[in-house]
């Protein structure tokens, strides 16, 4: 008869325990709004939900890479463009000094001109963005250029990784966009050439700058284009991982976020059958203990 009693007491005893864990249960979604708080929840959905949260986990470390990349292309473009603005008033200056009319003061007084254009260059040479110099290669943490406008950096480009199998090279070093370095035209030895020309009054050492003034020009153009491709490319990028984003995050939302309103209901439900158990309970052993559980 005691075993009976006993048997009998246990199988309540479980069944109420089962019920309050089950409220437990139930108000823990309310609270966080999510129907798998452990893998124990759900194993397989939580197994899904790891893996898709590792996924987004990715997509948005490619974005800040995109969004760095976006701002050193950015201060990159802006630069080349002052590069230019400077290049088309050096240019102007050695056309109106190129001809046997222009004296040897006035040739003078462009030469100070040149010299402080000549300066800006460097300046812009000498950009940086989060405090590193953006066209130093690899040595972001040294000058691209001296006051001589000797190249200081190395021959490596920026790059940045935009997908699991992919980098992308941010555009061409200092060494290369002003020296000539891969076969262009050295743009500082050509301005401090027209300088020298000008300050010793060489009519024909003016003329030949203007050629190399335009392919300068044309070789600091053609970096900007080819920065303006690869913004293109890294804007089209982040709207893809954009979209993928928000299609993942639909997806975890679908295999981890409760349902409220029907969680609330089912927490009503469960309480009542609580009670129900422990009044039950208490009626067939009569005894106070289950007024405390």
């Amino acid at each position: 008869m005691r075993i009976t009693q006993n048997i009998s007491y246990n199988t309540f005893i479980n069944d109420i325990m089962r019920r309050q864990e089950n409220v437990y249960d139930l108000n823990k979604q309310i609270s966080t709004s999510k129907r798998v708080n452990a893998p124990s929840d759900d194993p397989v959905k939580a197994k899904e939900i790891i893996s898709a949260k590792g996924i987004l986990k990715n997509f948005e470390q490619y974005e800040r890479n995109i969004d760095s990349g976006l701002s050193y292309l950015s201060t990159a473009e802006g630069a080349l463009d002052t590069a230019k603005d400077v290049l088309s008033q050096i240019q102007e200056i050695a056309v109106n000094h190129a001809t046997g009319t222009s004296e040897a003061s006035a040739r003078l007084n462009a030469a100070n001109v040149v010299s402080n254009l000549y300066d800006q260059l460097v300046s812009v040479g000498n950009t940086t963005v989060d405090n590193k110099y953006v066209f130093s290669g690899f040595k972001t943490g040294t000058q691209a250029f001296t006051s001589t406008g000797a190249y200081q950096g190395d021959a490596n480009k920026q790059q940045i990784r935009i997908n699991t199998n992919s980098t992308m090279n941010l555009g061409l070093n200092g060494g290369e966009i002003f020296k000539g370095t891969a076969g262009g035209v050295d743009i500082m030895q050509g301005v401090a050439d027209l300088k020298t020309a000008l300050e010793t009054n060489d009519a024909a050492g003016i003329q030949a700058s203007i050629g190399t003034l335009e392919a300068s020009f044309d070789q600091i153009s053609g970096a900007v284009a080819d920065i303006g491709g690869r913004v293109s490319r890294l804007t089209t990028a982040k709207d893809d991982f954009s979209s993928s984003k928000l299609e993942l995050k639909s997806q975890i939302s679908v295999l981890e976020d409760a349902d409220i309103i029907q969680v609330m209901s089912d927490l009503k439900l469960s309480q009542v059958a609580l009670e129900a158990a422990m009044s039950s309970a208490g009626k067939v052993f009569s005894i106070n203990i289950f007024d405390y559980l």
